[in-house]
């Protein structure tokens, strides 16, 4: 790993973000060419009005020549209030991806771990993320437990 170094996304990495978050959906799904343009435009919208609100912190893991090899995001949720939770927002790791030949570094465990951290250090005393079935070990391995979270879907 110390031929990587993580650091905090700015606007101007908000074609990075989507890029990745496009092959992550590519890699998860079998979302359309034009169904990931258009998740491709409004994430790109979403990214930046967030980030400008401050809801969406991005970090990035790259090379010493500054390529980027993974990234993900913690958005700050809006939820209601609850017992223990009388905050509204609740932090949320997002669309964390790794570049194909970058896999087997432990890039998305220092992403997750950079959000975790910075999560703590806000003061919140939760963070949740949803897994793909990939995703799980690396979270389960930082110590990330499953909810109670069920779904539903419409035909």
């Amino acid at each position: 790993m110390a031929d990587f170094k993580i650091r905090r996304a700015t606007a101007k990495d908000i074609g990075v973000l989507v890029e990745h978050r496009h092959k992550m959906f590519e890699d998860m799904t079998d979302a359309t060419a034009d169904e990931l343009k258009v998740q491709d435009a409004s994430y790109r919208v979403w990214a930046r009005e967030m980030m400008k609100k401050k809801l969406l912190h991005g970090y990035i893991a790259q090379t010493k020549d500054g390529t980027p090899a993974a990234s993900g995001c913690v958005w700050l949720r809006e939820v209601q209030p609850s017992p223990g939770r009388p905050a509204a927002r609740v932090p949320y790791v997002l669309s964390v991806y790794t570049v194909p030949e970058f896999r087997r570094n432990g890039l998305a465990s220092m992403v997750v771990e950079e959000a975790m951290a910075w999560a703590k250090r806000e003061g919140y005393h939760k963070i949740v993320l949803h897994a793909s079935t990939v995703g799980r070990k690396v979270y389960t391995k930082l110590g990330w437990k499953r909810g109670r979270e069920m779904e539903f879907y419409f035909e």
